[in-house]
């Protein structure tokens, strides 16, 4: 696995230097969760579960990492000692990969010795944060598209290789049936997807020819991109082909529609091809798309059997980032909390509970660990004493369980939102203003 210790940023590692010359390395409690959801957004996909809980188990600070450090002159021998002997040490309870959640709910919480804990934060949130963030948009694009398909197109446009990868899995777990990415198609399994480009049909002396030389090639099932010159004629010429093919005994898969008025263009298309006795053949859409215009499509009737979608799927287009946080919520003071406008936590170690009926979930319990408030607990522990307790789940596991967590949620509609519902129980209400009457008192006293 990838050495990721030095992925951090740099007050992770001088705040653990003063923890350690200060005696302070006792155990604490740190919750990862993201604080509101993005504007339109009901839910969010709780994605990179899997990859944060092997990136935990698995940091170490490698010989050249020290070395590294030395070289910053910032740097006690004793602290790095202490983190070339790094190897983690606590508990991990967590939710499970794909599960669908509202703000506040800790995907992760972290106990261990203080410095171990806090030089995961900036590690775990950069792994969660952006899959959490495809996972989710994913899964709005695919509820947009209802019972069409959606296929990830957007390895192109994404934000480097590491993006490109990580955003074709959370993807997946969201619902898309496939990808164009072809090294994530082997690295996880996911069905690969294409046609071939409007270059191709630019090589050949016409658009038919291009066409019998592409089918030529892949008889079974080939999509043709049936927009380069005139996107009416170029249906015409796919039904060409595709009877072509009938009578060799294959059949044309699929024509796919990349510019103008999607919903004119696929009509016809539709109307040319059940003319021609090919109602087999599907039309798939693509061109900048998102689930607003797929959700408008779809309520006009579109004929549109499946949805490329590229760069506003791995992008997560207009929504930059998450706004992921890690927070100390106990130590072995008690249950600690901030109280910054805008940004106050919820202290100590907490469970997430998921009342359902009748197979819907209703709201989640945001309750103190041991709190007696009924529903069934989301964190599980992962992880105890530093050890793994279970392997990783497959993803077709995870993308299964992701699936059936978002349609339980009540009736959702991509125009007018409502956000999941999470309450505060009496106990951790209770802790919170006790806590803050605590601290502006202290501070009262201070002043």
């Amino acid at each position: 696995m990838e050495n990721k210790a030095l992925l951090t940023d740099l007050y992770q590692l001088t705040m653990g230097a003063a923890y350690l010359a200060e005696g302070k390395n006792t155990p604490a409690t740190f919750d990862l969760f993201i604080r509101k959801l993005p504007s339109d957004w009901g839910y969010f996909v709780a994605n990179g579960i899997e990859d944060a809980i092997d990136t935990a188990v698995n940091l170490k600070f490698s010989e050249q990492d020290i070395a590294y450090l030395r070289s910053q002159h910032l740097f006690s021998e004793d602290y790095l000692d202490y983190l070339r002997n790094f190897k983690f040490s606590g508990e991990i309870r967590a939710v499970k990969e794909g599960t669908a959640v509202g703000p506040n709910t800790p995907l992760v919480s972290i106990t261990a010795p203080r410095i171990e804990a806090q030089l995961l934060e900036t590690i775990l949130l950069n792994t969660i944060n952006f899959q959490t963030l495809i996972a989710s948009k994913a899964s709005r694009v695919v509820h947009a598209a209802g019972d069409s398909k959606v296929v990830d197109f957007g390895l192109r446009r994404a934000h480097e290789e590491s993006a490109g990868m990580k955003g074709a899995r959370a993807a997946f777990i969201g619902g898309a049936v496939g990808t164009s990415n072809v090294k994530a198609g082997m690295e996880y399994g996911i069905p690969i997807s294409g046609t071939h480009a409007h270059s191709f049909i630019m090589s050949f002396p016409s658009e038919l020819e291009s066409f019998r030389a592409y089918a030529r090639t892949f008889p079974d099932k080939p999509t043709l991109l049936i927009d380069t010159y005139d996107t009416l004629h170029g249906a015409q010429n796919a039904a060409i082909v595709g009877k072509e093919l009938e009578a060799k005994g294959h059949r044309l898969g699929a024509v796919r529609l990349d510019s103008g008025d999607l919903l004119s263009l696929s009509r016809h298309t539709r109307n040319i091809l059940d003319a021609s006795g090919l109602s087999y053949v599907k039309i798939i859409a693509s061109n900048d798309l998102n689930e607003y215009k797929i959700s408008e499509l779809r309520a006009q009737e579109a004929p549109i059997d499946a949805y490329g979608v590229g760069t506003e799927l791995i992008t997560a287009k207009p929504v930059a980032a998450l706004s992921g946080v890690y927070k100390l919520v106990e130590d072995d003071q008690g249950g600690k909390i901030k109280l910054a406008p805008g940004k106050k936590t919820y202290p100590g170690r907490k469970q997430v509970f998921r009342v359902m009926s009748n197979g819907q979930a209703l709201h989640d319990i945001l309750a103190l660990e041991n709190e007696a408030v009924g529903g069934t607990p989301l964190l599980e522990t992962v992880v105890e004493e530093g050890v793994r307790l279970q392997p990783r789940r497959s993803l077709e596991e995870i993308r299964t369980y992701s699936l059936a967590s978002v349609a339980a949620l009540h009736a959702y509609d991509i125009h007018n939102p409502e956000a999941y519902h999470i309450k505060v129980s009496p106990g951790l209400q209770d802790m919170v203003e006790k806590l803050t009457k605590q601290y502006e008192v202290a501070q009262l006293v201070l002043a």
